[in-house]
């Protein structure tokens, strides 16, 4: 459903609203579906959705520094790293002379 065709119109109109094309994703992503043809973002969903980002934000404030031992899609260890993060070798940007 996320693979949506704006017409003209629509646009124009999110355009002139102030609307973006991941405002209507979230909007779809979370709203109340009040007919076959429309979503509605009530208080209610809003609510709900800023509770469970909320949540996730504390989540990841516990979880800062964490180190993930993955091998051959088998979880190995995990861990508190006081390491800064650094980009294996292969990854790292090489400088031309």
């Amino acid at each position: 459903m996320h693979d949506l065709r704006f017409t003209q119109h629509a646009e124009t109109r999110m355009r002139q609203r102030g609307y973006r094309n991941a405002d209507v994703s979230l909007v779809l992503s979370v709203a109340t579906r009040v007919a076959d043809d429309a979503f509605f973002l009530s208080d209610k969903d809003a609510a709900r959705e800023i509770q469970r980002r909320r949540h996730e934000i504390q989540q990841l404030e516990r979880l800062r520094g964490t180190k993930l031992i993955v091998e051959c899609e088998n979880v190995i260890t995990l861990y508190h790293s006081d390491q800064k993060l650094s980009r294996p070798a292969s990854s790292k940007r090489r400088r031309s002379s």
